[in-house]
């Protein structure tokens, strides 16, 4: 008893120590911080004319850079802290896939939720979001501790051993060696719980060690003195440049191969860099990770909290919903591994079995499994514009909407202007039709209005591209009275998409040729996979990936475009 509270006290002054160093630490009453969010990356801005990045608040349209900046990297030198997912893929990764995680480390998991790539600041401003990492430690190395053969590098613990462990895992979780004066600190804890067991010594260490600054937070900013910032960009360090390559592909720690080039000093030199991107983009892991993220650009976790009112839509079953995520996920895996951004929006595949082929009328697919069906309709040919699970998503529980629909198109493949929120009487302004209304007659109505248009007349056009698919993402030409549906409207955003279009066709072929949703593409992803938001970027290291991106639009590519610019082992001489 007497060791836990020694351990929770020094952990909780270990924490705030550091952040008083680091940045503000707000008081109780402030907004607590949020580990899972992505610090800002939903607001990302990349887009314009070839060869530009737009630095205004969207890419719809916004002011392009006619030069860009050659001092700008692609992030400044950072310290900033783990999220709760990249939290458990260090401790399984280092540690060992057996341990048992909490699955809300820092703070309460929100359903549907995108798992993201960086934390929103580096403050805890609250002293439940300490706690919690308290809680999260003693019960990661309880678990750890109860397979002591599975976690030591050795049968019997012992003061040997356990400085092993500290010089190799422990060191490769912080994601830096450690100095001597740190290893006799984590033996004395050990040595400290060891009173009572070795395994009790052995959790009291990694209690220690997963409530550590150097395990929760990453860091690019050894060697930089606040005071005296530099002045050009500086190249990371080894063990940094490990740590950022590890985080882009996999969010964990660097496994043994990459930690060892850490180690010998070799990993700074281009060669053995790209040698060892190549290496590391033959994991299927990796290949997974960048299919999370192009999933977390596109907003599909939303999938997993899809409600349709039972009265309406009875055939909604649970297990619909659950094939539907299922199915949008391999979808994108698909993609990721073998395809292109083209392919993204020109795809017919579609992952279904006996129970979504019937609901979608799909014929010839039997058994509960979820196989590739390649849709001979054309109303499948939208790849992820046509995959019913993201239809759905975008739809109310009980009917049509383009509102949500045109959005996801407006923010997620065009990078739109930042819209503002809407105005207090939103609600009243619909409620005020016949609630028998079409969703066009709304659309008009609102359009027909000054206040809701500059808006709206954004996106709801995109979302009226999509009127033949119903709430379910079923498509429906013709509507109740037997006449067709209709799926025109006028596309207004001030770029090369601008026009009248009859429906996702018409959209997805101005996609195709459309350097705005490559450079939208790019900037989202490279946004998220930094962990940190672009929009006031101008870049020259940025606008050659987007370059390469545009010319091959490989996904994997990209990613390899990312890690293999010069620029991303530099640091420029911002801080942040």
């Amino acid at each position: 008893m007497v060791l836990r509270r020694l351990l929770t006290w020094g952990a909780l002054c270990s924490l705030l120590s550091s952040l008083a160093c680091t940045a503000e630490i707000a008081g109780p009453g402030s907004a607590p911080g949020n580990s899972s969010a992505t610090g800002g990356t939903t607001s990302t801005t990349v887009g314009g004319a070839a060869g530009s990045v737009a630095t205004g608040g969207g890419g719809g349209g916004g002011a392009t850079a006619t030069t860009c900046d050659a001092t700008l990297g692609l992030a400044p030198p950072r310290l900033w802290r783990l999220n709760d997912r990249q939290y458990a893929n260090v401790v399984h990764d280092v540690f060992g896939a057996f341990i048992a995680v909490p699955r809300d480390v820092s703070a309460a998991v929100v359903a549907g939720a995108e798992d993201a790539t960086g934390a929103t600041s580096l403050k805890i401003d609250d002293v439940t979001t300490v706690q919690n990492y308290q809680r999260s430690a003693q019960a990661t190395a309880a678990s750890a501790a109860a397979n002591l053969s599975a976690l030591l590098p050795c049968a019997t613990p012992d003061a040997a051993c356990v400085e092993t462990f500290i010089r190799s895992k422990v060191a490769r979780a912080f994601r830096r060696p450690v100095t001597d004066e740190q290893v006799s600190d984590m033996r004395a804890i050990y040595q400290l719980g060891a009173r009572e067991t070795p395994a009790a010594g052995v959790q009291a260490l990694l209690q220690y060690v997963l409530q550590a600054p150097a395990f929760l937070w990453r860091t690019e900013l050894a060697g930089i003195d606040p005071a005296a910032p530099p002045s050009k960009p500086e190249p990371l360090g080894p063990f940094e440049l490990a740590a950022a390559l590890s985080f882009l592909f996999v969010d964990s720690a660097p496994d043994d191969a990459l930690w060892a080039k850490a180690a010998d000093g070799t990993l700074t030199q281009p060669p053995v860099l790209a040698a060892e991107v190549d290496r590391l983009l033959a994991l299927p892991a990796v290949k997974a990770n960048i299919a999370a993220k192009v999933g977390s650009w596109l907003s599909v976790r939303k999938t997993e909290v899809t409600v349709k009112d039972p009265k309406v839509f009875p055939e909604f079953t649970p297990s619909v919903m659950s094939g539907l995520t299922q199915s949008l996920q391999l979808f994108l895996r698909d993609v990721v591994e073998r395809g292109s951004l083209l392919e993204l929006v020109t795809s017919r595949k579609l992952y279904l079995n006996q129970e979504l082929a019937a609901l979608y009328g799909i014929a010839g697919v039997s058994g509960t499994e979820l196989v590739p069906v390649e849709a001979g309709d054309s109303q499948w040919a939208g790849g992820i514009l046509t995959q019913p699970a993201l239809l759905a998503a975008n739809s109310r529980a009980d009917k049509g909407d383009p509102i949500h629909r045109g959005l996801f198109i407006y923010g997620s493949m065009v990078c739109g202007a930042t819209l503002p929120p809407p105005p207090p009487n939103a609600t009243s302004v619909d409620s005020s039709l016949p609630a028998d209304a079409s969703e066009r007659t709304r659309a008009n109505f609102r359009e027909s209005r000054p206040d809701c248009t500059v808006c709206h007349g954004r996106f709801d056009p995109l979302g009226l591209l999509t009127e033949r698919y119903d709430p379910l993402g079923r498509y429906t030409p013709i509507d109740k009275t037997g006449q067709p549906i209709d799926q025109s409207a006028t596309i207004q955003l001030g770029n090369n998409l601008d026009g009248l279009a009859d429906g996702l066709p018409d959209l997805i072929t101005r996609l195709k040729s459309s350097r705005q949703f490559a450079d939208c593409a790019s900037g989202k992803l490279t946004a998220i996979s930094l962990g940190r938001p672009l929009d006031a970027d101008n870049s020259c290291a940025l606008r050659q990936v987007q370059d390469s991106f545009a010319a091959d639009e490989s996904f994997v590519g990209l990613f390899k475009s990312i890690a293999t610019s010069p620029a991303f082992a530099l640091r420029d001489a911002r801080l942040q």
